[in-house]
Formats: C-alpha cells, sequence, structure tokens
C-alpha cells in the first residue's frame, strides 16, 4: 500500500470509528448554556474540550478572561516541526441561560438538531478528531498543530483577537472550522468574508415641558433622527456595503422634551480593509452638521471583524484543501462570503487562511439550528486527508 492509499484508508476509517463518540460529545455541548459571557458555560465547554485534547498529549494554555472566560491554545508539536498550522472554531453561543433545557439535543432522520451544534462545536469536534485519527497512526505532517479555540467569537472576538495575536502570528496556514457549504455536492471552501464595524450614538440635548416650555428644549431625538437619516444614506447598494440602526431609544414621557438619546448601528459587507476608511469617515462625519442647535453629539464604533481579503495569500490555503479533494475524488470550489468569522482576524495577520471546513449546518442562531450527519463523517474524513498530504507534493 502507497503512502496516499494508506492516508485515505486510515482518514476513512478513523471517521466511521469516531463517528458515534463525535455525536456523544456534541449532544453533552448541546446541554450546556455557554451564550458568550456564560462563565460557568464556558468552563463546562472547556473541560470537556481540554480532557480529550490530554488524552492526545497537546500542551493545552487556558487563557482567562473575566468577561468571558477561558480561551483555549493546545498545541501537538513533533520534535523538530517545519512550521505551524492553526485550526481554530469557537465555544460560545448567541443562546442565554435556560434555552439549552427548552431546546435539548434531538436526532431526526439525518439531521442532529441543538444549539450551537453548527455555530460551532461540530468545528471542535471535526478538528480535534481529524488531527486524533492522523496521529495515532503518525501520519500527521510534520509540522506544529496549533488549536486555538476562542470564547468571544459571537461578539467580534474583543478578546480572542489578542490570543491570535501572540499565538497565531507566522503560521503556514490557518483553517476554520465554521459550518460547512455545499452547492449541488460541490464542497465550497471560503477564502474571502466582508467586515463589519459596529457603532453607537450618544446624544445629549436639554429636557423641557413639551407645551410650556417647548422652545427651551433641544430634543435629542429629533437630532438622532436626522443621524438616522445620514446612516442609511451611507448605503452603497453597487458594491453591498449596508449599514443599518437599531436599537433606538431616547426621552422620557411625551410630555417632555427628550434630553437624551441613543442608537446601535452597524456597516456590514466592507471588501476589503482599505474600504474601512470611507466607512470611518462616513461615521465621524455624524459628529458634525448638528441640526438641533445645543444638542451634542457623541459617537463611538469599532470593527467587529476586519475583512478576509480575496487573494493569493488565502488561494494557498484552498490549494491545500483543493489537493485533499482530488485525492478523494470530490468536487471543490473557492468561493466568497458576506458574513464574517475569526477567519478575517487570522488572514488579517498574513496567515493563508480557508474557512467553512465543519459539518453542514442549517439555522444557525435559532432554536431549529442543525447539522447534517453524514457531513459530520464527511467533513473530518475531509480533513484527515488533508492533514496527511499537506507534505506530499
Amino acid at each position: 500500500m502507497n503512502n496516499i492509499e494508506n492516508i485515505l484508508k486510515t482518514a476513512k476509517n478513523g471517521s466511521e470509528k469516531y463517528f458515534d463518540t463525535q455525536v456523544e460529545i456534541l449532544k453533552k455541548f448541546s446541554a450546556i448554556d455557554c451564550g458568550t459571557w456564560n462563565l460557568e458555560g464556558n468552563k463546562k465547554v472547556t473541560d470537556i474540550i481540554c480532557e480529550i485534547l490530554k488524552e492526545m498529549g497537546a500542551d493545552i494554555k487556558l487563557y482567562y478572561d473575566e468577561k468571558v472566560g477561558n480561551h483555549i491554545v493546545a498545541s501537538i508539536k513533533p520534535e523538530n516541526p517545519n512550521g505551524m498550522i492553526v485550526l481554530n472554531a469557537h465555544t460560545d453561543t448567541v443562546f442565554g441561560e435556560g434555552f439549552t433545557e427548552k431546546h435539548p439535543f434531538r436526532i431526526e432522520g439525518n439531521y442532529a438538531y441543538g444549539l450551537g451544534i453548527g455555530d460551532c462545536k461540530a468545528g471542535i469536534v471535526v478538528s480535534i478528531y481529524a488531527v486524533k485519527i492522523m496521529q495515532q497512526a503518525g501520519l500527521l505532517p510534520n509540522k506544529e498543530i496549533k488549536f486555538i479555540f476562542n470564547c468571544d467569537e459571537e461578539i467580534g472576538t474583543e478578546s480572542g483577537s489578542k490570543i491570535y495575536e501572540k499565538e497565531a502570528k507566522g503560521a503556514d496556514f490557518a483553517f476554520v472550522f465554521e459550518g460547512g457549504r455545499d452547492r449541488d455536492g460541490v464542497m465550497q471552501i471560503v477564502t474571502s468574508r466582508r467586515g463589519v464595524i459596529l457603532g453607537e450614538i450618544n446624544i445629549e440635548g436639554k429636557e423641557a415641558h413639551a407645551g410650556a416650555a417647548y422652545l427651551d428644549g433641544k430634543s435629542a431625538v429629533l437630532e438622532l433622527a436626522h443621524k438616522i437619516i445620514d446612516i442609511y444614506s451611507f448605503n452603497d447598494y453597487e458594491n453591498k456595503i449596508y449599514y443599518n440602526v437599531s436599537p433606538i431609544e431616547g426621552g422620557r414621557p411625551n410630555g417632555i422634551v427628550a434630553g437624551s438619546a441613543r442608537a446601535e448601528f452597524c456597516c456590514a459587507g466592507l471588501p476589503t480593509n482599505a474600504s474601512f476608511k470611507t466607512a470611518e469617515e462616513n461615521i465621524k462625519s455624524l459628529e458634525n452638521n448638528i441640526v438641533v442647535e445645543g444638542c451634542k453629539v457623541d459617537i463611538k464604533y469599532r470593527t467587529l471583524f476586519p475583512a478576509m481579503e480575496k487573494g493569493e495569500q488565502n488561494h494557498k490555503a484552498y490549494l491545500q484543501a483543493e489537493k485533499a479533494a482530488k485525492l478523494m475524488g470530490l468536487p471543490i470550489e473557492e468561493v466568497s462570503e458576506a458574513t464574517a468569522t475569526d477567519a478575517a482576524y487570522l488572514s488579517s495577520l498574513g496567515i493563508p487562511t480557508a474557512d467553512a471546513l465543519s459539518a453542514l449546518w442549517y439555522d444557525i442562531h435559532t432554536t431549529n439550528e442543525r447539522i447534517y450527519l453524514p457531513s459530520l463523517k464527511e467533513r473530518t474524513e475531509f480533513f484527515a486527508v488533508l492533514l496527511g498530504c499537506m507534505d506530499i507534493e
């Protein structure tokens, strides 16, 4: 048996061997309330992951953030590694306390339902067990394999992005295990995503009686209304860059001219990191041109996710996936996605990055979230082959 045949056979047998184990772990995950900021849930998820990684002999570090919990960094390192690859998924969900009890794990036909099962607990088990399969067979590439499982992706990776800067820089490749994509049986690998800015407007006006002293008031709500119109005027429909405002609030009872008002907004669909400059100029301009004289406008904003730019850098990571797919006889294509993930942060560090390597997911962020179970096995097998053939020209 030649090396390619051995890699293919090992990956196939291993994915079948560990399938039931992966499903059981997903069942455990789906019973844990682990929305961002849920420290107890984060610890429960972290404990399960670390137990598996310890059995694999990984060197584990936990980076604790008092607001969100533990970020996991675990390394499997050969004696003389020729580089490093990063495998990434996140442990937090968008669901609050009590949701898992109301919406428990279940299997119906070929689908497994569970909160966070697709986004992105399946990515955790696919990445870990693909590595475990090839590790046990002695078929891992001669590279350090570094798992980075962060716990604040759902709020834009404010804390986790610092871990990427510290632990991922200089990696040869980064593979991100957000939910898989498929088009008529063709596996889709994501190598570009659009960036997002989040912001808020705070307006200070002056309260006054809405009847007896109306003209003494300075309506913050009226000023906010003008700002909202300004924000929507920034929409660039041709380039699919969209601004949205929500939620909004302001004032007290309607017999009082509003002395304060507030709104949150986002700018989504930024195709390149250079395009952030125009968006930031638009946002900063909101502090000028005050319509309601006497109101004060304060704007705050931050990058939620940078853009994951399309180009040769990330195409290099796609070629690794394409090589594995060809060996397996699988159709594959490179695609762009409008939505944002942590792949953008890794790509922004100059690392060739590919995303959407997990099981096929559906209705994420809803109580109907599910994965297509056969794809759990298929994507585990696929990434095991990718690992096994990485050192093969």
